[in-house]
């Protein structure tokens, strides 16, 4: 079970930008979970933070993309699939009005 963007739009509000954004988006591939889209995307965002701070001074690094961390690979006895739970996180600085939320410089 997993969340749909359905239920994710729902939450935002009607006259905020981004409500009409996601009631826009394309449908993600059949096989695809929020789960998973977000799992990708935000480790996409990682890397790429990674890539574009490769020499740029402290205090102008991107920082709003941390690493995920991943726990323990377990193997389930049934299948034999092997899996580990990873956290993906994203840091802001977010006006208090929640209207702009931008990613911290390191």
């Amino acid at each position: 079970m997993d969340l749909t963007f359905a239920e994710i739009l729902a939450q935002i509000p009607s006259d905020d930008p981004m409500n009409a954004w996601w009631a826009a988006a394309a449908v993600l591939p059949s096989d695809t979970t929020v789960s998973e889209f977000f799992a990708k995307t935000l480790k996409a965002a990682s890397d790429a933070q990674r890539v574009k701070n490769v020499g740029v001074a402290v205090g102008s690094r991107v920082d709003g993309y941390p690493a995920p961390t991943n726990g323990a690979v377990t193997v389930d006895a049934t299948t034999g699939l092997q899996s580990f739970i990873t956290t993906y996180s994203v840091r802001s600085r977010v006006a208090v009005t929640l209207d702009v939320a931008i990613s911290p410089l390191a």
